[in-house]
């Protein structure tokens, strides 16, 4: 028994790992890292930033498409075939960028790479990360869009480099080549949709039978019904304060764009990018830390203050390249509250039962209405002529997201949770460690 514990629980982490490389390649290279080539894409197209960052929208409105089919046909998934071809076709969209000679072009691009992130990072990722974990569910989540930072924060500075050495549509082809090798070996000879296709237990099963949690208990399917969870109060504060994370996170995709506005160096710009890649290292795994022992929605509440620290340190930062990086490192923490947080709160609030479905509409709905974030905030700077009135508009949205955190959690605690009828729920793992009304 312990030999086959030992040997569950390590092919769980590799699972997890496969997870985060998986996220990079995808939303990671294709959002992230992508916003290296706003200002030489546009400056060599003759456009406006905000024009080319419709691409970003488009993408946004892509994963909105994909993500509630996401809920329902990733359970049925042969991982190393029908991921694998996903992630190809995600790869070879952001390869064919490097041939583009029109804007709407990338607008293509972005509506394939949308729809298949859809499927390879949040609602992928809950749905296999699920089915691995009984326990720490959580905590792997946050570990997964850890290692996910740690591969963007390497690759930025890099796509940087090759940009300014030998143009921007080499490094369009580095950056899907290298996107192409971790995700495809992770989907190939890592990732397995659950852990019956290796003959094997999921992590913290022994621990969780032994405490009366596990194949077939209550716990495992004890939640809110889709029909009455999304009719909710609830469910519309959760919704609106994931479409105000949607809007606003993609400022690291404008750290490059800041960086230019006010003087600084081209380079500063990825170390911005690098700085919020790095940080969401320790962001990810502590925001999951912080929503096990507080709650997640007092977590979100803590770590919308440290964002709103942030814009601060951005609104001070003109002068000062090493506090504009501390400002970007600190800021994406919010970027954690959507990869983890979100997922913890929405489980918190309401159960098991039905979670696959309600999650996934949760960042579907977010991306509809947060997919004009960038754009938007492209526009602030045009109209305004600087970067100060963008991060008034983001730490006052940082507020709100707090503040129907709390109103989602609270107003959650009415709902009558039930045990779930679906034979297929009763055989899943619970999707994160702890969760239920009482545990937030």
């Amino acid at each position: 028994m312990n030999g086959t514990k030992h040997k569950n629980r390590h092919y769980a982490w590799i699972v997890m790992i496969g997870c985060g490389l998986m996220i990079s390649g995808s939303i990671g290279f294709f959002t992230v890292v992508a916003g290296s080539f706003y200002v030489p894409v546009s400056q060599s197209l003759g456009v406006e930033e905000s024009t080319l960052a419709w691409y970003m929208t488009i993408v946004s409105l892509g994963q909105a498409i994909s993500m509630p089919l996401a809920g329902r046909l990733v359970p049925r998934m042969n991982i190393p075939v029908h991921m694998t071809l996903i992630c190809a076709v995600e790869a070879l969209a952001g390869a064919a960028m490097a041939f583009y000679t029109d804007v709407s072009m990338w607008y293509v691009s972005g509506a394939v790479i949308g729809f298949c992130m859809g499927f390879n990072t949040s609602v992928g990722i809950a749905i296999i990360l699920n089915n691995w974990f009984v326990r720490r569910a959580g905590f792997a989540i946050g570990m997964a869009w850890a290692i996910a930072s740690v591969c963007n924060a390497i690759m930025s500075p890099i796509v940087t480099q090759v940009i300014g050495a030998i143009g921007w549509r080499a490094g369009y082809l580095a950056l899907a080549a290298v996107s192409a090798c971790i995700m495809l070996s992770s989907t190939v000879f890592l990732l397995r949709l659950s852990p019956a296709d290796k003959g094997m237990k999921p992590y913290g099963y022994e621990e969780a039978l032994a405490a009366g949690e596990g194949e077939g208990s209550a716990a495992e399917t004890e939640g809110v019904d889709f029909r009455s969870a999304v009719r909710s109060p609830a469910f519309f504060a959760l919704v609106g304060a994931m479409c105000l994370i949607v809007m606003t996170t993609v400022t690291n995709q404008l750290f490059p764009m800041y960086g230019s506005s006010v003087g600084f160096d081209p380079t500063v710009g990825s170390l911005m990018v690098s700085a919020a890649m790095l940080c969401d290292i320790a962001w990810n795994p502590l925001i999951g830390i912080t929503c096990d022992k507080f709650g997640p929605a007092k977590a979100i509440l803590l770590w919308a203050c440290v964002t709103v620290v942030s814009f601060g340190c951005l609104l001070a930062s003109p002068s000062s390249p090493a506090l504009a990086c501390l400002g970007a490192g600190l800021n994406d923490s919010m970027y954690a509250v959507f990869g983890t947080g979100m997922a913890t709160l929405t489980m918190a609030i309401f159960g098991r039962t039905d979670y696959g479905r309600i999650y996934s509409l949760v960042p579907a709905i977010g991306y509809v209405v947060g997919s004009a974030g960038a754009p938007l905030l492209t526009a602030i700077y045009e109209q305004t002529g600087g970067f100060p009135s963008v991060w008034v508009f983001c730490l006052v949205c940082d507020v709100a997201i707090a503040v129907l955190a709390i109103v989602a959690m609270r107003s959650g605690r009415g709902l009558s949770w039930k045990r779930g009828e679906d034979a297929a729920v009763a055989e899943r793992a619970p999707a994160l460690e702890g969760g239920g009304a009482q545990g937030a």
